[in-house]
């Protein structure tokens, strides 16, 4: 049985490290097709059968059953949410509360160690959503019932970035004032940190700040500037009355999040797209959108987005390319999708501006920033640290799994 527990439950994904009485700590391995892996998309699906499946398997059944089931994700997003509670799936009611429970049992069967009843688990600075204090406690409740529903009894709520200060801090055999910046799929999120080996617990943390926009934003943002255009965002059709409207906008909202693609299923969006199409002007955008939905194409779709917005932290110029019968082929420049997230990160900075003021420090006095989660990687992300802070004091590592691993250094000094 593992000692003391680390758990990242992420937006996006997820991560378990372990920490050992001697100090040690490692990852978890998880089972993927075809291996191992120390992360684990956070997504379930669920099949008409009953069958439920976690992570990987999950996107694997998708594709296997050609999406006759429903797919969920990003369900750490609605914690905060008052108006969420309860949703249908395959007949059968589900809360918010059980569905991550599901998705916590399933992560607790694929770890090769049996995990115990304790755990120190990562919570945003901000959850989603979360506009005021009574939203914030919603989202931790909701997460306490869930992880006791999948069987942890001693829980302790630990902001992520203080997680990968953690991490960070091993590596040091002197002090060190840090800001960790930790750049996830649905939030980022500050801390300023005092970290070395004499240095722990909550006396260290200076300030933390954070906000609800991270990676998943800047592929909304590739989305919104190149992909709906492609399927006709801005067309017109010929009304019944031979008039010409625009192609309602509202529809190309929910490519923003692949799994929404299932909302316009309904039969009064089948109907409006029935009108669209037969009165078209652009019909070739159109019969592509017209594929993207009926063919269940949404997974391919963002994939092909979120491919792209990695590769463009190495290259000048990428693509979106989608094949499948859909036939998308469409160009980013890296400076285009710079100038398309640039709000996102003016929002980013006017938050780590507040963490630098409530921690009354001035970005001159951090030794180090400790850039971490997958979007760290983003090169305007980098940027703007390092011309903040200066590239010499730049660094990072275990982008997806810092936070983990950190978080069992954690549970090791709560949980004793």
């Amino acid at each position: 049985m593992a000692k003391y527990v680390g758990i990242d439950f992420g937006t996006t994904n997820s991560a378990v490290a372990v920490a050992a009485e001697d100090g040690k700590v490692e990852m978890v391995s998880l089972p993927v097709p075809g291996g191992q892996s120390t992360t684990w998309r956070t997504i379930l699906y669920f099949e008409p059968s009953g069958n439920l499946t976690a992570g990987p398997a999950a996107i694997a059944r998708y594709l296997e059953t050609q999406g006759e089931g429903r797919l969920v994700q990003s369900i750490k997003s609605h914690l905060a949410s008052e108006s969420f509670s309860t949703t249908m799936i395959c007949g059968r009611r589900w809360t918010l509360e059980d569905m991550i429970a599901a998705y916590l049992r399933k992560l607790r069967e694929g770890c090769g160690v049996e995990l115990g009843r304790r755990c120190v688990i990562g919570r945003p600075v901000r959850y989603w959503g979360a506009r005021t204090a009574a939203d914030d406690a919603r989202a931790v409740s909701r997460m306490r019932e869930a992880l006791g529903k999948a069987g942890f009894d001693e829980v302790v709520f630990e902001y992520e970035p203080n997680g990968a200060a953690a991490r960070y801090s091993a590596t040091l055999d002197h002090e060190e004032l840090i800001v960790v910046a930790d750049y996830g799929g649905g939030t980022t999120d500050f801390s300023v940190v005092r970290v070395g080996p004499r240095v722990s617990g909550a006396a260290a943390i200076l300030a933390t700040g954070g906000i609800a926009v991270s990676g998943d934003a800047f592929d909304a943002r590739i989305i919104d500037a190149v992909v709906a255009p492609a399927l006709g965002r801005g067309s017109s059709y010929r009304d019944e009355m031979g008039g010409e409207a625009p192609v309602p906008a509202w529809l190309y909202g929910h490519l923003r999040r692949w799994h929404y693609l299932s909302f316009l299923k309904s039969a009064d969006t089948q109907r409006l797209l029935a009108r669209v199409v037969q009165g078209t002007l652009a019909p070739e955008l159109i019969d592509r959108l017209v594929t993207l939905i009926e063919e269940d194409l949404g997974l391919a779709l963002h994939r092909g987005v979120e491919g792209c917005k990695v590769r463009l932290s190495g290259a000048k110029l990428d693509r979106v390319a989608v094949d499948e019968g859909l036939g998308l082929d469409v160009a980013v420049p890296r400076g285009s999708f710079e100038e398309w997230i640039s709000e996102d990160l003016s929002g980013i900075d006017e938050t780590l501006d507040q963490v630098l003021a409530d921690a009354g420090v001035e970005a001159s006095q951090i030794d180090r920033v400790f850039a971490t989660g997958g979007s760290s990687l983003v090169p305007a992300v980098r940027q703007r640290l390092i011309q903040r802070f200066g590239a010499h004091k730049l660094v990072g590592g275990d982008e997806l799994t810092s936070v983990a691993w950190g978080l069992a250094v954690r549970a090791r000094q709560e949980l004793s």
